[in-house]
């Protein structure tokens, strides 16, 4: 499968970096509200760390506020899909037109394998479309007249080639940042106990306001502002409403069997527990319009998480009440 990086991945435009720095500024807000030396330097590391890059980096790269805040989901696999890139990048793939994005002319394939994608009659490479100054996307009949060939590329030929979004993932760069901010103020609040969640969140208005990224770009936009409105709802899971520091639903710890793992993998069985803390969006996304954004965007449960699969957060509940009620559990 396609495992590399995608390409370009150090490839950062003025308008990434500026965005980069500004987040980057955020994280420094978050990290000086944490009181302890130890915790800091916790956080730091696992949260708020920041990569100069398009897939928040490698190994020890970004934390998990830019990964999944600013970045695409991990991808491998037979197709041309980043493995992570940033959200607002400008060329996605989409199975019909969507109003945000104007349709490429066509694909071509050329040399050692390459893509190559006609946008008004200029060819772009792989590691050129990051520069792209619009939205495009790749539809089915771009894809058509090529099936015959690429169906029959190679694991490295597709990580030469890893240079696209799905529509589903994609969002505008402000609503990326403002999920940044969202997400973290989750962590913090929760996690690390900072308690001044209002000065917090005053502080990183202003550098919001203060942005020099796209001065047509009113920071905070409208979507943030509705949110900050009920600001403690962001430190409780979406779906079950305890604390993220709490267990799912307050429920007691599940006991797990230890089960053999090779020892020279590395172990990520924290990441499996109930009450681990995963991204998820309280609408499924969808790809003809823009959803990642920070009213949609929450810090959750594992569990909780994983219950919603692919439904909002209205129709889980539905699900689950039908579930009690045939199973004659409700409570008088």
């Amino acid at each position: 499968m396609a495992t590399g990086r995608t390409i370009g991945a150090s490839l950062l435009t003025k308008r990434d970096k500026k965005i980069i720095k500004l987040t980057e500024n955020i994280s420094d807000v978050f990290n000086n509200s944490i009181t302890t030396l130890k915790d800091r330097e916790h956080f730091k590391e696992n949260y708020s760390k920041i990569s100069y890059t398009r897939d928040a980096g490698t190994g020890r790269g970004a934390g998990k506020l830019q990964r999944d805040a600013l970045c695409t989901r991990g991808r491998q696999g037979k197709a041309p899909f980043s493995n992570r890139n940033l959200r607002w990048h400008p060329l996605v793939a989409a199975d019909k037109k969507i109003s945000y994005a104007h349709p490429i002319d066509k694909i071509e394939i050329e040399g050692e394998k390459a893509l190559v994608f006609v946008i008004k009659k200029k060819k772009y490479y792989p590691e050129e479309v990051c520069n792209l100054n619009k939205k495009y996307v790749v539809l089915p009949k771009h894809w058509i007249p090529h099936i015959d060939v690429l169906k029959n590329w190679t694991d490295s030929d597709w990580t030469a080639n890893s240079c696209i979004i799905p529509a589903l993932e994609s969002t505008e760069w402000w609503h990326a940042l403002e999920s940044f901010m969202v997400l973290g103020v989750s962590i913090v609040g929760t996690l690390y106990g900072v308690k001044d969640i209002k000065g917090l969140i005053d502080e990183i208005i202003i550098l919001l306001k203060n942005q020099s990224v796209d001065a047509k770009i009113n920071l905070p936009t409208n979507t943030l502002k509705g949110v900050l409105k009920n600001k403690k709802d962001l430190l409780l899971c979406p779906l079950c409403k305890s604390r993220l520091n709490s267990n799912v639903a307050n429920l007691l710890d599940r006991k797990r069997d230890d089960v053999w793992q090779p020892e020279w993998r590395t172990i990520k069985r924290e990441e499996g527990e109930d009450k681990s803390i995963q991204i998820m969006h309280t609408r499924p996304l969808i790809e003809r319009i823009v959803i990642h954004n920070a009213k949609n965007v929450r810090y959750g449960h594992r569990w909780c998480n994983i219950a919603m699969t692919d439904h909002s957060i209205d129709e889980t509940l539905d699900f689950m009440e039908h579930i009690v009620k045939v199973h004659d559990r409700c409570k008088k």
